[in-house]
């Protein structure tokens, strides 16, 4: 059995997760639980612990502390963290220190928290099986970063994001080329990897996660880079039934899916589908084939995600939030809110800030 230390300073938040997961069924085991970093080396000082799980934000001494010391002092720990930010700035200095994947916390009430331990624990057992030594750096890769560098990535992975290359060629082979040109640190370009291929997984509403993160931590030169990426593409393309629906309307349900994201979250099937110049029937049908899930559920997810995000980040009030993340009646929203969590909107801002 794995042994888990659980690690976060909102009482609910911890005692919620660690009752409601079924953690014997991934041979996992919670031996403990701690409300900041210090007590948690505390605890380790006593108690062997093989996977930590560490909110970041924490009194007394936060995650990223904690981490860097459980590093130093016990190496072999495994350590996964939990956040309420998908910032890539964020969670790249939580991989740094050595985290083996992350876990958002607006995601601890439905079923991907399942398919996030399920996926931390496959890793444990991937590197433990591993052999020793890590792997060759990059013949060419460079060791300084400047700022400047770190915000040309940022905007790198901006553009990464949307699936709109795995169509276009030209596309395809323009990132691939940027990114060979800016070089990054092989520890960099690991943690960019793995950033995206979660957030492509939630994205398509997959379950690859696994084994092309295995894939990718392999990664140790520029052209095996370019193979995995190209392996990548053609896992997507097959995805995304190439063969069955033509690249525009692919390109249409891909746009869909972005702009929902940034800008029109009010936009019903109807009005979505009458943008795109596609039926509402057909555009309805390659949305669920193409993305796995149907647009009303699509956007129900979205809204409810920004709206934990506004409740944990914001002191703005429920109507408010709710008409932000395109409810019109507040009740409604609260409905569906509690729906999906368990708890109404005040409750849920109650139990975590």
């Amino acid at each position: 059995m794995i042994r888990a230390l659980v690690v976060d300073d909102e009482y609910f938040v911890r005692k919620g997760f660690i009752s409601t997961m079924d953690w014997a069924a991934f041979e996992v085991t919670v031996v403990g639980e701690a409300s900041n970093g210090r007590k948690a080396l505390e605890w380790m000082e006593r108690e062997p612990v093989d996977l930590l799980i560490t909110d970041l934000a924490m009194p007394v001494m936060n995650g990223f502390d904690l981490m860097q010391e459980v590093r130093g002092r016990y190496p072999h720990v495994h350590m996964a963290v939990l956040t309420c930010h998908e910032d890539f700035k964020y969670i790249q200095e939580a991989l740094r220190l050595g985290a083996i994947d992350y876990i958002v916390k607006t995601e601890l009430e439905n079923d991907q928290m399942q398919e996030a331990l399920r996926r931390i624990t496959m890793r444990i057992r991937d590197l433990s099986e591993a052999p020793r030594g890590g792997l060759n750096p990059l013949p060419t890769v460079r060791t300084e970063w400047s700022e400047r560098d770190e915000e040309r990535l940022q905007a790198q992975i901006d553009e990464w994001l949307p699936l709109y290359w795995v169509l276009k060629d030209a596309q395809f082979d323009a990132l691939c080329d940027r990114m060979e040109e800016m070089n990054p640190p092989l520890s960099k370009l690991h943690n960019v990897m793995h950033y995206l291929l979660v957030e492509w997984n939630r994205m398509l509403h997959s379950q690859f996660l696994h084994e092309w993160l295995t894939k990718a931590e392999a990664v140790d030169s520029w052209p095996a880079w370019r193979a995995f990426i190209s392996e990548f593409r053609g896992h997507v393309r097959h995805l995304f039934h190439v063969s069955s629906y033509p690249e525009d309307v692919v390109l249409r349900i891909l746009e869909a899916a972005e702009s929902a994201k940034l800008r029109d979250f009010y936009l019903t099937q109807n009005e979505m589908a009458y943008k795109l110049k596609l039926s509402r029937g057909y555009f309805s049908k390659c949305f669920k084939d193409l993305l796995g899930i149907s647009y009303q559920d699509y956007m129900k997810e979205l809204r409810l995600a920004r709206a934990m995000n506004l409740l944990l980040q914001s002191s703005k009030p429920i109507a408010d939030i709710a008409e932000e993340c395109g409810y019109l009646d507040h009740r409604y929203f609260s409905r569906q809110f509690r729906e999906k969590t368990g708890m109404l909107p005040s409750e849920y801002r109650s139990r975590h800030v």
